[in-house]
């Protein structure tokens, strides 16, 4: 039996390695840190202590290291693709969609990523 299956990366965005401190914003109010590995302009993959299901909905908060006097935060309406364990990472490994970015948050993650782009 030959099976065909396609392979081929998902990802549209090129990731840049960012890794900082970010903040969940869950629907209760309950605030959870995180750490965040890699970001691009379609999502982010973060890793945490719990397990989040697929298409959970939040918000997430982290100051983007970019090159100004103050560094912005930026803040971000995400949902889960994808959450594996990784030993490796010490945690979950948690795949975030963005949603529906405001022009500010567009903004911001445009200029870093082209300041930080290989």
């Amino acid at each position: 039996m030959i099976f065909t299956q396609d392979k081929s990366e998902k990802r549209t965005h090129e990731r840049v390695t960012l890794r900082t401190q970010a903040t969940i914003l869950l629907s209760d109010r309950k605030a959870i840190k995180v750490r965040t590995l890699d970001i691009a302009l379609g999502g982010m993959a973060i890793v945490a202590d719990g397990n989040p299901n697929s298409g959970v909905v939040f918000n997430i908060q982290l100051t983007l290291p970019l090159h100004t006097d103050i560094p912005p935060l930026f803040e971000a309406k995400v949902r889960v693709a994808h959450s594996v364990l990784s030993g490796k990472e010490g945690g979950f490994k948690i795949g975030l969609q963005f949603i529906d970015l405001n022009d500010a948050a567009e903004s911001m993650l445009l200029q870093f990523l082209e300041q930080n782009s290989k």
